[in-house]
């Protein structure tokens, strides 16, 4: 079975990681495998989001190298996706890019609620600018202040407390989303971070549409992939 790079757990490089239960339970026709990302810091500011592109086409190039048949940018920013797309020969995608194609496939309009403080609104302007989707976006709702950005290497974190599901900032999570589908029109939430992935499946169950990006993007990536294999099987 070929296998396809899992470049990175998120925003930064964790060494003891193995790849996401969420990515092997949607894998069908590939097996994904995670790769580190050295190098990769938190991207608060545009400077540290090119060296986090640096860092991952750096990665996506050595994984090539290594045999690897699709590259998949683990992490809603998709750092260095232009970068890889201009130097591999093999399907390269990234979450953001994967989940914003998924609600463009349905003709749906969307709105984005991340974990993430509007000083980090600069990452997504740029996944929408580079996706063509700028206007498909109805509204991005922060779920955070500026000011949580400096908790984050505090064990008791703004990022742990969602990710544990907490009654309040559950409460914060549906009401941002249902103030995306009833006030600003949105057909469909896209959740702006892969660190949101646990709470996906609480927000369905509340009935709430939304595309988590982890899994929609790793399956965009098996699309792009199939379809990369098949064209080269008829060249062939």
């Amino acid at each position: 079975m070929q296998k396809l790079a899992i470049l990175g757990t998120g925003d930064a490089e964790s060494p003891d990681a193995t790849t996401p239960a969420p990515i092997v339970a949607a894998a069908r026709d590939f097996q994904p495998e995670l790769r580190a990302v050295p190098g990769a810091v938190f991207p608060d500011a545009p400077t540290a989001r090119e060296r986090c592109a640096r860092s991952y086409l750096e990665a996506g190039l050595l994984a090539e190298r290594d045999g690897y048949s699709g590259l998949y940018i683990n992490t809603f920013g998709d750092y260095g996706l232009a970068e890889l797309r201009q130097a591999s020969r093999i399907p390269v995608t990234g979450s953001g890019e994967g989940a914003i194609r998924t609600a463009q496939a349905a003709g749906q309009r969307f709105a984005i609620v991340t974990i993430w403080p509007p000083a980090l609104r600069f990452i997504y302007d740029a996944v929408l600018a580079a996706t063509g989707a700028t206007l498909d976006c109805v509204a991005i709702h922060h779920l955070s202040e500026d000011p949580d950005l400096a908790t984050l290497d505090q064990p008791d974190n703004f990022v742990r407390d969602m990710q544990a599901c907490g009654m309040t900032t559950m409460a914060r999570i549906r009401e941002a989303c249902r103030r995306g589908l009833e006030q600003d029109g949105a057909d469909v939430i896209v959740l702006g971070c892969t660190c949101m992935q646990p709470v996906a499946a609480k927000l369905e169950a509340d009935g709430l549409p939304v595309i988590e990006p982890m899994v929609s993007g790793y399956r965009y990536l098996e699309t792009l992939a199939t379809e990369h294999f098949l064209v080269s099987d008829t060249k062939n």
